[in-house]
C-alpha cells in the first residue's frame, strides 16, 4: 500500500472514530432520544438507515406518518437527523414559528448544498429576490398574458411535430421541460433570448445539474463535501456561462438606467429589469443579477415541469376526462376569451392539476426549517438548534381519512369539493393548507405558485384542444415515479401518443 493510501486509509478511520463518539456522547442528553426513529438510531448504525433512505425513502416515510400520526418521528440522514411531523397541530406550529427559531432559507440551503455548489451565494440575503417574484412576476401575469399564451402554442407546434392524423411519441418529460423553460423566460427576458437555443439548454442543464449534485453531496460528510464538489458538481460551470450569455443584455440594461434613468422610453417590463430594480446597488451586478435569473429559473422549471408531467400522465389514462375539460375550457374562452381571469374560471382544469400532484408531487416533505434555537411544540416535543424539521406532506396527501380512495386518481375529486362546499378559492391549486402542501404553507409558501398554476392550466387547455393523446398500451395507471431521498421524479422515458384532435 503506497503512503498516500496508507494515510488516507488512516484519515478516514480517524474521523470515522471522531464521528461516532461526538454522536455517542451527543446522543446521551439529545432530546431528540426521546422521538421515536424510523430505522437504526445508534450512532453507528444509523448511518446503515442513512443510505438506505437515499432508495428507501417513501417505505421509510410512511412508516412513520402511519405509526406516529399527529406526532414527530425521526429519520436518520448522513450529517444528522431530520424531523418530520404531521397533523394540523403541529403543522400550524411550524408555520407559525418565527423565523429565528426555524429558517426555511437555511433549509433549502441545505436541499440545494448552496454553500458548496453555489459559492458565495449563500452569503446573499434572498429578499429582494422574492419581492421580485412576489411583487412584479405575480402583478405582471394578467398584462403579459397574451405573450405567455403565445409562447405556449409557439413552443408546441416546434415541439409535437404532428403528421396528419397519424399518432406521433412524445416524451412529456422532456417536451414539458423545454415548454416551460421558453414560456417562463418569455416572462423572464423575453424575446429573441427565450427562444434561443443556448440560453434554454443552458437553464434545463443547471435544473439536472443542482438537483443532481445535491443528491450525491447529501450522501457524504462536509469534510469530504469540497473534493466531492470539484468532482461531480458542474454548477459553478453553468453560473459562468450563464454570466457570459447574460453580460450583454445586463451591462445594456443598467447602462441605459445610468444614462437615462429608470423611466426611459422602452425599457423592458421583465425579470431583468425587475431584479435590477429590487437589488441593492452593491449586489448590482452581472454575476449576482446572471446568478438571480438561474436559480429563479431552477423553481421555475424543475417543480413546473414535474407537476405537467404528472397531470398529462394521469389525463393520458383517463380519457374519459377529456370532454368536459374540453366543454369547460370552451365554455369559459366564448364567454371571456383568453386571459387571466378565464383561466382562473377553469375549475376542472384547476382540479385535475391539483389531484394529479396530491398524488404524486415533487418532494416528500413540505415546510422544511433548520432549527436555529431549540424549539418545543406544543406536545411537549422539543427539537434542539441544528435538526432539519419537515412536515410529512406526501404521506399527509395520501391519507385515507383526509382523501377517501387516496391512492385512486379522482380528477374531479377538488371540483366536487368546490360543490359540495360552495367555495372556489378554498379548494384551487394555488390555496395552501396543512392537508394540500405541494407549495408549502403559510408565509412561506412559494411566491411563484401564482405564476406557475396559470402557466400550467395555460398549457393543459393548449393540450386539450389541440390534441388527442393517450398511452399506446392503453395503460390504466401512469408510469410509477422515482424516489431519490426526498425527490419524487416522475417516469423520464415515458412515452405519450399524439395526434391533431378530431373535433
Amino acid at each position: 500500500m503506497s503512503n498516500l493510501s496508507t494515510y488516507s486509509a488512516y484519515l478516514l478511520s480517524a474521523f470515522l472514530l471522531f464521528r461516532f463518539i461526538r454522536a455517542y456522547l451527543g446522543n446521551r442528553n439529545s432530546p431528540l432520544r426521546k422521538i421515536p426513529t424510523i430505522g437504526y438510531s445508534s450512532p453507528l448504525l444509523s448511518y446503515i438507515s442513512a443510505f438506505r433512505f437515499f432508495t428507501h425513502s417513501q417505505r421509510m416515510i410512511h412508516e412513520g406518518y402511519t405509526k406516529y400520526k399527529g406526532h414527530a418521528f425521526k429519520i436518520p440522514m448522513v450529517n444528522g437527523w431530520h424531523v418530520m411531523v404531521s397533523g394540523p397541530k403541529l403543522i400550524e406550529e411550524i408555520k407559525s414559528a418565527s423565523d429565528e427559531y426555524m429558517s426555511l432559507r437555511f433549509a433549502a440551503d441545505n436541499t440545494l448544498q448552496a454553500y458548496w455548489q453555489l459559492g458565495d451565494y449563500r452569503h446573499e440575503p434572498d429578499f429582494y429576490l422574492i419581492n421580485a417574484v412576489r411583487n412584479k412576476v405575480t402583478r405582471d401575469i394578467a398584462p403579459r398574458f397574451e405573450d405567455v399564451q403565445d409562447e405556449i402554442q409557439a413552443a408546441f407546434s416546434d415541439e409535437i411535430h404532428i403528421k396528419g392524423e397519424e399518432w406521433v411519441p412524445v416524451r412529456v418529460n422532456e417536451t414539458s421541460i423545454r415548454v416551460i423553460s421558453r414560456t417562463s423566460n418569455r416572462l423572464f427576458v423575453g424575446l429573441p433570448l427565450c427562444r434561443d437555443s443556448n440560453y434554454r439548454d443552458l437553464k434545463i442543464e443547471f435544473t439536472v445539474d443542482i438537483m443532481i449534485g445535491s443528491s450525491i453531496l447529501q450522501l457524504f460528510p462536509d469534510i469530504m463535501k469540497p473534493l466531492v464538489t470539484m468532482l461531480i458538481s458542474k454548477v459553478p460551470r453553468q453560473m459562468r456561462r450563464a454570466t457570459r450569455l447574460l453580460r450583454p443584455v445586463i451591462e445594456d440594461r443598467l447602462e441605459k438606467d445610468v444614462e437615462y434613468g429608470k423611466d426611459w422610453p422602452g425599457r423592458p417590463t421583465d425579470l431583468i429589469s425587475w431584479l435590477i430594480d429590487a437589488t441593492p446597488a452593491s449586489k448590482r451586478t452581472v454575476e449576482n443579477i446572471s446568478l438571480q435569473i438561474l436559480i429563479i429559473n431552477f423553481g421555475a422549471i424543475h417543480t413546473t415541469s414535474i407537476a405537467f408531467t404528472s397531470a398529462m400522465y394521469c389525463l393520458a389514462c383517463h380519457p374519459e376526462l377529456h370532454e368536459p375539460l374540453r366543454e369547460e375550457i370552451q365554455t369559459v374562452i366564448e364567454k371571456e376569451g383568453w386571459s387571466k381571469s378565464a383561466i382562473d374560471r377553469m375549475h376542472k382544469l384547476d382540479s385535475v392539476l391539483k389531484e394529479a400532484s396530491r398524488l404524486g408531487g415533487h418532494t416528500a416533505t413540505a415546510m422544511n426549517r433548520l432549527v436555529l434555537k431549540d424549539f418545543t411544540f406544543s406536545d411537549g416535543t422539543t427539537i434542539p438548534a441544528g435538526t432539519f424539521v419537515s412536515a410529512a406532506a406526501n404521506a399527509t396527501h395520501n391519507d385515507e381519512s383526509i382523501y377517501p380512495d387516496a391512492h385512486q386518481y379522482r380528477g374531479f375529486r377538488f371540483a366536487d369539493m368546490k360543490s359540495e362546499n360552495g367555495g372556489v378559492v378554498g379548494q384551487s391549486m394555488i390555496k395552501t393548507t396543512d392537508k394540500y402542501m405541494l407549495f408549502g404553507h403559510g408565509k412561506h409558501a412559494c411566491p411563484g405558485r401564482f405564476f406557475a398554476v396559470n402557466e400550467l392550466k395555460t398549457m393543459l387547455a393548449h393540450c386539450l384542444l389541440n390534441y388527442d393523446f393517450k398511452f399506446a398500451d392503453g395503460r390504466t395507471e401512469p408510469p410509477p415515479p422515482t424516489w431519490i431521498a426526498m425527490s419524487i421524479i416522475p417516469d423520464q422515458q415515458a412515452e405519450v401518443m399524439f395526434r391533431a384532435r378530431r373535433k
